[in-house]
């Protein structure tokens, strides 16, 4: 059971504890007297700041989009001072390096992606829709320069997301049947160095004369 220090302020601790298990179970599976009970505090406090259990979930949705923006603002920086593959390697990088620090966001992403509905569109609408039209506007660029293969943009963006995310997502069952932690530096860099190898070198537009060899097997 996710438990909150009690030295931090109880409205905090019920984001926090709310935050993780949502993030382990989704919301469905998670009642407010567990929340509480986990926080320290009384049901009634729940009630109190939050209305229900949709209002403390919208409250922690909420906190991790506060994470997440020096990230965000970091990528924009970079962004605008790259050309478009450059950039899009480099916005790769920062994504890797948020699903190690907060890889409860993309538990709950990949929840509220399967179960569809009103909070999945609440949390893209609110939350998190933006990072997504941002990469895609950045494949999109590497494109139409000729710089990527002209795969379908959403796909490439999902593939990128995806496999970000679920390498730290899956850190108990790569503890579990290597002994290794995927949160540790060393194997964080070593995963970023393989991300951005394998997948740019499966994007990359191949060269003509190799185009022309390849056409002439077929």
């Amino acid at each position: 059971m996710a438990t909150a220090s009690t030295t931090v302020p109880a409205k905090q601790r019920m984001v926090q504890v709310a935050i993780d298990l949502f993030a382990a179970r989704g919301f469905d599976n998670v009642g407010v007297v567990e929340i509480a009970d986990a926080a320290g505090v009384s049901q009634p406090n729940i009630h109190y700041h939050f209305g229900n259990k949709r209002g403390l979930w919208e409250a922690a949705m909420r906190k991790l989009a506060r994470d997440l923006q020096n990230s965000a603002a970091m990528q924009d920086s970079v962004v605008q001072s790259l050309d478009p593959l450059s950039a899009l390697k480099a916005a790769c990088a920062i994504l890797l390096k948020t699903s190690q620090q907060w890889p409860t966001l993309g538990r709950i992403m990949m929840a509220e992606g399967q179960a569809a509905g009103e909070r999945l569109e609440w949390l893209m609408r609110e939350v998190y829709a933006e990072e997504y039209y941002k990469f895609q506007e950045l494949v999109e660029r590497c494109i139409e320069q000729g710089l990527i293969k002209p795969h379908k943009p959403y796909q490439i963006v999902m593939l990128l997301h995806g496999a970000a995310v679920t390498h730290f997502n899956m850190a108990p069952l790569v503890r579990t049947v290597f002994g290794e932690d995927v949160r540790a530096p060393a194997n964080a860099a070593a995963f970023q160095e393989l991300f951005l190898d394998v997948m740019f070198a499966g994007l990359a537009v191949d060269p003509p004369a190799k185009a022309q060899q390849k056409k002439a097997r077929q």
